[in-house]
Formats: structure tokens, C-alpha cells, sequence
């Protein structure tokens, strides 16, 4: 997980929890390992890796996207295998 994305997905947290009693769910999602420019660097392992095809990483997101509820709301979930990543 990048640095820079902590302080992003602290900010969500405090959105969920800002947002609870308005029943109003904010999802935060990981994309997972996709194969893209940003990842290019990392190509010899892509496979190794298990990094997958954007159109691929865009339909995990969109998934995870339509689970997301009030059980879920600010909890920080994986979008390769739909699981919570602890903070």
C-alpha cells in the first residue's frame, strides 16, 4: 500500500463514520495488482504476481462496488478477493 493513500483512505473512515447515521455507506477498495503503465515497472513479476488485465481489475471493482452496505461502510476491502485488509 502506497503512503500516499493512507491519509485518503483515513479520510474515508472519518467520512463512514460521518455519514453512518444518515445510512449512507462509503466503500474504500483496493483495485488489487492490474496490469497497467502506472505497474509497468513491475512486468517480469506480473504473472508471478498475479497482476490482471485492467478490464478485468475494473469489473473486481465494480463488484465489490455493489456489495458495498452499511456492514461494510468504512471497511477497507480488497478487490481481488473481497476480503477486509486490516489497518
Amino acid at each position: 500500500r502506497c503512503q500516499c493513500g493512507c491519509p485518503a483512505n483515513m479520510m474515508s473512515v472519518l467520512l463512514s463514520q460521518e455519514f453512518k447515521g444518515k445510512n449512507i455507506a462509503v466503500g474504500i477498495l483496493h483495485p488489487g495488482f492490474n496490469k497497467t503503465d502506472m505497474t509497468a515497472k513491475y512486468a517480469e513479476i506480473w504473472e508471478i504476481e498475479g497482476a490482471v488485465d485492467a478490464s478485468v481489475g475494473a469489473k473486481r471493482v465494480f463488484h465489490e462496488i455493489g456489495k458495498i452496505n452499511m456492514d461494510t461502510t468504512g471497511k477497507f476491502i480488497n478487490c481481488e478477493d473481497g476480503l477486509e485488509i486490516p489497518w
